[in-house]
């Protein structure tokens, strides 16, 4: 039967910089006057944990696996970067589908918003194990199959990408969509079938004024 868990945090912003590779090495940061959004996971819970990060919601659309804290050492400063991260391997469930959704972010205060943020894979080797990235500006805060959400065009890890590599998304264009808005992140996978039981990892989350 299907399971549903909701985590609701508490609204608030962590504004830091973007990152990418291993995040914080060989990239120089893109101007983001005016952030509009952030969030780079840093302030959540404890590594391996359900990721309770401030406004944010994870939610279980099938299966009872929750998006998790993620942390890895960057180097060469050893300062602990954080990450949310989906994993159904060894869930022991057939499906596994997370959702891990923003907070709301108003595009009508100023114009020309676009979203850009980090993604990796590990361990992906089947397009049905999949990542979409959407948009909804009908969402309620509790209703998440209810909504009305519209996948975005943007760059994502595939199969062939290196393993633990963060792509960059690219510069996603918000500017035709109104009103306050989320953006979420969902991951389709298996703990049953081996091959749909990769990682997907998602990190520096920045909407700004371009």
């Amino acid at each position: 039967m299907k399971k549903i868990k909701l985590i609701i945090a508490m609204s608030g912003l962590t504004l830091l910089g973007f990152t990418s590779c291993s995040p914080e090495e060989d990239i120089k940061n893109p101007d983001f006057n005016p952030l509009i959004f952030g969030e780079d996971f840093s302030k959540s819970t404890e590594d391996g944990t359900a990721l309770i990060a401030p406004g944010w919601i994870n939610y279980s659309e099938a299966g009872t696996l929750l998006w998790k804290q993620g942390y890895h050492k960057v180097t060469p400063s050893n300062i602990y970067q954080g990450y949310a991260v989906f994993n159904s391997y060894q869930s022991g469930q057939a499906s596994n589908i997370g959702w891990l959704i923003s907070p709301k972010i108003d595009l009508d205060a100023q114009e020309g918003e676009v979203l850009r943020f980090e993604c990796a894979q590990a361990y992906v080797s089947s397009a049905a194990n999949s990542i979409e990235v959407l948009i909804s500006n009908n969402f309620d805060g509790t209703n998440v199959l209810g909504a009305t959400w519209t996948p975005l065009d943007c760059t994502l890890p595939t199969t062939s990408s290196a393993y633990f590599y963060f792509t960059d998304s690219g510069e996603i264009n918000l500017s035709s969509y109104t009103g306050k808005v989320n953006i979420a992140f969902r991951v389709k996978g298996s703990g049953t079938n081996t091959s749909l039981d990769g990682t997907y990892q998602v990190d520096n989350i920045r909407v700004y004024k371009k």
